[in-house]
């Protein structure tokens, strides 16, 4: 990419424009997890595998989040054009898009056409966007876990 500062204000603009539409917010499991390593030994075992678990999960949230926001919204934003309609910026864009498909405000076969497969790679996409959410929920919950083991200081 040419400009790579210009991706990144791109990217720091899409996580503050739509932060409502992020995955899962960790706020609260991140507040318990510094409330109770504040009572353990953090070179203990337990609480440097928590803090790994606690990284990776962040991480995996990350990586959902880049892939719904920048992937699936690209997609979904592509065949709404297709079909005649506004972009998305709701949660309920996969719905739309399903409704603009089956009630097309456009009779032009080829952006039908193109619509029905652009629609085609979200089908897939979605199920690994959940399957990363929750993968990075589970992490949190076994970060959790594990700063409670974490001896005390």
């Amino acid at each position: 990419m040419k400009n790579p500062s210009r991706l990144i204000a791109i990217f720091a603009a899409l996580a503050v424009n739509h932060g409502a539409a992020l995955a899962h917010d960790f706020t609260d499991d991140i507040a318990k997890y510094n409330q109770t390593a504040g009572g353990k030994k953090l070179d203990s075992k337990e609480a440097i595998a928590a803090r790994v678990a606690l990284e990776r999960s962040q991480g995996v949230m990350e990586q959902a989040d880049v892939k719904m926001l920048l992937r699936i919204r690209g997609l979904t934003n592509a065949a709404l054009r297709e079909l005649g309609e506004q972009p998305a910026f709701l949660a309920s864009e996969m719905k739309r898009v399903e409704m603009a498909l089956a009630n097309p405000k456009t009779t032009d076969a080829a952006k039908l056409a193109k619509a029905r497969a652009l629609y085609q790679p979200l089908l897939a996409e979605k199920p690994a966007y959940d399957a990363l959410e929750n993968e990075g929920v589970e992490s949190m919950k076994q970060a959790l876990k594990l700063i409670e083991s974490a001896p005390a200081k």
